[in-house]
């Protein structure tokens, strides 16, 4: 919902709306200011942007996301590496791929890095858009959870010089190729600039891939890719009893029940000023009605992915200031116990508000005119025309005193609805919910951010965070590889951008929960007690060191 319609929700006409926000250059709070005076306030900066407000929660229900459910079974680059490829990736005109700025350009003929630092990229494979998010998916948790995906003991991981490249054994299994990539991906010195999508496409069971072949989003097929990771995990018998499962899967309350769920999706016509709007579309409907049941999140998993759907023929293309995107996200707010207790009181708060302010826009309106006429201009109209005869002294007293309680009335009018209006888009506002965040985990309902890990544009687009906070973009096309250096302010526009329009390609998100994040030395100790990762990692760079 955009400054307009919420101007419009409280009561104020669509032309004056309109007309209001042309002269303050989309200021709300000026706006409202501009409506009642006339007047911009000069302490109100033109251009600054303004907390979207909550949109009216339209019904919408979990429908969507519950069909994902697991079975109880641009910029300025402050530094940048490019390099060439060999063997070269697909023609820049294949599915997928985004443009590349122009750049220096760093000729090489081997699959080293340029900078040691520098991550290890995932390049995409053509015509295989679903296994190219699955490689990504993949790389993200290699990154967050090698403690875990280091625990199996399978001894020899078989070395073979073009694995990077997806060539492999027939037995390869999946924890292998976890392992493999594990391995590069946390060791520090490892000059392994990429791997290739093929690494986990060659390993997809049978029933994902006839699943592959018959999704046409990707929301419909990374569920069961998530389950086949989970069980290769659990068949190893070295975890807890749904010590993994417990990490991807979430269950969730909807009228139909509960139900369970690892990925959730919104389509293109979902998009709103926030993913908090998003969720509270989703997740917070019924609260209008003052249903006492409906949707919530239960469990959290500390492993949250997020999808927005690419678009398709059907797709209504609309124009729209994109998705706000937090990089420490607070799903906790969508449970049925911050709904309960924090969530239910302030929609009737806010309810209660914005009734009031139709009710006191209604007032000022009376004040203003009476019968069609301006009320203050009628009155000083007759206040000139007795003073010219200087008679009548005790009318014209009256009717200054009259002039006067109008305008302190109006004055009064005007600061509460302003207020309320704050209040609305400030504090009260669910779709940046600073207010409600810090209300939440001061009655300790609230414990911890989850960590926007991942972004995934496109295959071969995608922004990837470091356990340490350090934001990194990466974009293949052609034979090139670029990986630039990218502050949080950037990765947030980037998304913004790139949901302006419904995009051809999923967005995927992952969010990691702060506390799941393990430090450097636990990730080292666990690889470096894993003979077989230890092993694999030595042997590859030395293959490395013969380029």
């Amino acid at each position: 919902m955009n400054a307009q319609q919420s101007l419009i929700e409280m009561g104020i006409t669509p032309e004056v709306a309109q007309r209001a926000l042309q002269q303050t250059n989309g200021n709300l709070e000026a706006a409202v200011n501009y409506i009642f005076s006339g007047e911009v306030s000069d302490d109100q900066p033109l251009n600054q942007p303004q907390s979207a407000p909550m949109p009216g929660f339209a019904p919408g229900s979990l429908s969507g996301v519950m069909t994902n459910q697991i079975d109880d079974d641009e910029d300025d680059d402050s530094s940048s590496s490019e390099r060439e490829l060999s063997p070269p990736l697909p023609s820049r005109d294949s599915p997928g791929f985004s443009g590349m700025s122009e750049g220096v350009e760093i000729e090489i003929q081997s699959p080293k890095k340029s900078l040691v630092t520098d991550p290890t990229v995932v390049i995409p494979l053509p015509h295989s858009l679903f296994e190219n998010y699955f490689a990504l998916f993949s790389l993200s948790m290699c990154q967050y959870l090698p403690h875990l995906m280091a625990k199996p003991e399978l001894g020899d991981l078989m070395y073979n010089p073009k694995w990077a490249q997806g060539s492999s054994d027939p037995s390869t299994s999946f924890i292998q190729q976890l392992q493999r990539l594990c391995s590069v991906v946390n060791a520090s010195f490892s000059d392994r600039c990429y791997v290739s999508a093929k690494l986990f496409a060659a390993v997809l069971d049978a029933p994902l891939k006839r699943k592959l072949a018959e999704a046409e989003h990707l929301h419909e097929v990374l569920p069961s890719f998530i389950r086949s990771l989970i069980h290769a995990l659990e068949e190893c018998g070295c975890y807890a009893e749904d010590q993994i499962r417990s990490l991807f899967v979430s269950s969730a309350l909807s009228s139909e029940g509960k139900s369970l769920l690892s990925v959730l999706q919104f389509m293109p016509e979902e998009y709103e000023s926030s993913l908090y709007a998003m969720f509270n579309a989703l997740l917070y409907p019924e609260l209008e009605e003052g249903e006492e049941s409906g949707n919530s999140l239960l469990d959290l998993a500390p492993v949250l992915t997020i999808v927005f759907d690419e678009m398709d023929a059907d797709t209504e293309v609309t124009s729209n200031r994109g998705v706000d995107v937090p990089l420490e996200f607070y799903p906790q707010l969508y449970t049925k116990s911050v709904k309960d207790a924090i969530v239910r009181p302030l929609q009737q708060q806010r309810k209660a508000a914005q009734e009031r302010s139709r009710q006191v826009l209604a007032e000022m309106n009376g004040l203003k005119s009476y019968q069609g006429k301006d009320t203050l201009k009628f009155i000083n109209s007759t206040l000139d025309y007795l003073q010219r005869d200087n008679q009548s002294k005790e009318i014209i007293d009256k009717l200054e005193s009259l002039k006067n309680s109008i305008a302190d009335h109006k004055t009064q009018r005007k600061n509460e609805y302003k207020e309320l209006s704050q209040k609305l888009h400030g504090e009260w506002n669910l779709s940046h919910p600073t207010y409600l965040i810090n209300e939440a985990m001061e009655r300790g309902l609230i414990d911890e951010p989850y960590l926007l890990a991942m972004v995934v544009l496109s295959p071969g687009h995608y922004l990837q965070r470091s356990r340490s906070g350090q934001w990194k973009m990466i974009r293949t096309d052609s034979n090139m590889i670029r990986i630039s250096d990218c502050a949080p302010s950037q990765v947030q526009a980037t998304i913004r951008q790139h949901t302006t329009f419904p995009s051809k390609t999923p967005l995927m998100l992952l969010y990691v929960k702060s506390s799941h994040v393990p430090v450097d030395t636990i990730v080292s100790k666990s690889l470096e007690s894993n003979e077989g990762i230890t092993n694999f990692l030595r042997i590859d760079q030395e293959e490395l060191n013969k380029e």
